[in-house]
């Protein structure tokens, strides 16, 4: 995430959010954020709204991602993601959400995550 660029951050669980203003070096030939970066803010996203519910914070890795482009994010925008805790298991996690640039729908993401942190696991 460090190469995307700055985020920000706020709150934690479910009121999680995770934004990022579209810059130049984010954007595709016809000026449009990338799709692969909609992507990587989704996971990140999804992933933070389970590992920031609990302390010390859990520790997990993307076992499947699934999304939906709904509309293009054009240079400048800001993006911000919006998501809820599906179902949480003992080494699998479910969550869901959106990203929306300057207030719209762009993304719609589902993810599925295992946990890795040993504390978890006890």
């Amino acid at each position: 995430m460090d190469l995307i660029g700055r985020l920000y951050e706020s709150g934690e669980g479910e009121a999680y959010r995770l934004g990022m203003r579209v810059e130049e070096h984010h954007t595709n030939r016809i000026g449009q954020c990338h799709g692969a970066v909609l992507a990587a803010l989704a996971d990140v996203h999804l992933l933070r709204v389970i590992a920031l519910t609990t302390k010390p914070r859990l520790t997990l890795v993307t076992v499947h991602l699934g999304l939906d482009y709904l509309s293009p994010a054009p240079l400048g925008s800001w993006m911000e993601g919006r998501g809820r805790i599906d179902r949480m298991g003992r080494s699998l996690c479910h969550s869901s959400g959106m990203i929306y640039a300057d207030g719209k729908p762009v993304l719609r993401a589902a993810g599925v995550f295992q946990i890795i942190s040993a504390d978890r696991l006890k």
